[in-house]
Order: C-alpha cells, then structure tokens, then sequence
C-alpha cells in the first residue's frame, strides 16, 4: 500500500472521490457510507463473496491548515484488490464522525438496486485511528479562517 501524492489543492480536488460519500442510517445507527461505480462494486463482490475477507484500511490526513483532504485506502489482503478514496473532510464531517463513533465503512453500489439490500461492511482495524483522524479535521476546520 502506497501513500499517494498531491502537489497542489487543484490536484486534490481533480482526484476527489467521484461517487458519494454520505451517512446512511443501519439500525438506527449513523454508518458511513462510499458509494461506488457500479461495475467496480460487482467487480469487487464477485471476487469476495462467501469467502474469508481481511481489509487493511489506512486513512492519510492532508492539509494546509484550512482544507483538509482523507485518502481512504483500502486493501482487500489476498485478492489484489486496492482501492483509494479521496474524500474533503471540510465536505463530509458527518462521515468522518460516524466513522470515528462505529469503526465501519459501508461500501455500496451508486445503483442501490445492484446491492440487493446487502451492505459490503468493514470494520477498520484500528478505531483509534478514525477517532484521531475525526480528531484532526475538528481542531484544522474549527480554526478561524
């Protein structure tokens, strides 16, 4: 897994993640939520389905002291399977919270009817590392500008 580089703030908004990032409700419970091309969620399910599943999540905070950018990046362990979600955390804090409070990421078709009513749900590994990344985008986006 690489870290990826962004030189400038059109560069970070060029590579945005392009399906939605919302806060969807699960069981009366706040769950983050990234919605995906259609043909890449079938890609990724067909791959994983009915089989033992391991995911390294890794969140990359950047700033500049005013706009604060997350790469969400995820490794499917044994199925070379990477994806990299670039997310504006200024845009998204209720994602970032939700993340923070459950730990889970939901990964969901942009066509909710390719889902069948099935959520792909990870559970980051270390929690600890959503709640200093929410952490971070309070204190960088609550600064007086």
């Amino acid at each position: 897994m690489q870290k990826r580089n962004f030189n400038s703030l059109k560069e970070f908004r060029n590579n945005l993640h392009k399906g939605e990032v919302s806060v969807i409700d699960f069981e009366n419970k706040p769950l983050a939520c990234i919605r995906i091309d259609n043909q890449r969620y079938i890609e990724i399910i067909g791959k994983i389905a009915g089989k033992k599943l391991a995911i390294d999540v890794v969140l990359d905070i950047f700033h500049d002291g005013t706009n604060v950018f997350v790469d969400v990046n995820m490794t499917y362990l044994d199925y070379d399977i990477e994806e990299n979600y670039l997310i504006n955390a200024n845009d998204n804090k209720d994602f970032f919270r939700a993340l923070a409070t459950s730990g889970l990421i939901s990964i969901l078709p942009i066509d909710s009817s390719l889902s069948n009513n099935n959520i792909l749900m990870i559970q980051i590994p270390k929690i600890d590392a959503a709640k200093t990344a929410w952490d971070q985008i309070v204190s960088i986006t609550s600064k007086p500008r």
